[in-house]
């Protein structure tokens, strides 16, 4: 008896060898040198959380990718990202952020 593999039987088969796709990126945190504020870019929203202040909340924008970083612009959060060794205090970050929230700047620390 002669047995034949079709390409849709082998397939099949190897697909469930595949591995899973991996989990979603945790949402991206970034906090503030010059004031206490939190950033938060997860998969649908950007959002900043200054002390004493309500939530900016904001739709997630497609990325820009710049050559030291990743930027967002929305309406009213603007978020530049770039790639270089930021420290506040004793804690160390893999990135400088600069924020603007309805114009006001303010600069800070991320990658946590």
């Amino acid at each position: 008896m002669v047995i034949r593999f079709s390409p849709l039987l082998a397939a099949a088969l190897l697909a469930g060898c595949m591995p899973y796709p991996p989990p979603p990126a945790a949402p991206y945190h970034a906090i503030g040198t010059d004031s206490r504020w939190d950033l938060i870019i997860d998969d649908k929203n950007v959002t900043f959380i200054a002390a004493g202040q309500a939530p900016v909340v904001q739709p997630k924008p497609p990325v820009i990718v710049g050559v030291a970083g990743e930027i967002y612009q929305t309406p009213r959060i603007n978020v530049n990202i770039v790639h270089a060794s930021c420290t506040i205090g004793t804690r160390s970050f893999p990135d400088r952020v600069q924020v603007r929230v309805d114009q006001a700047p303010h600069e800070g620390c991320g990658g946590l």
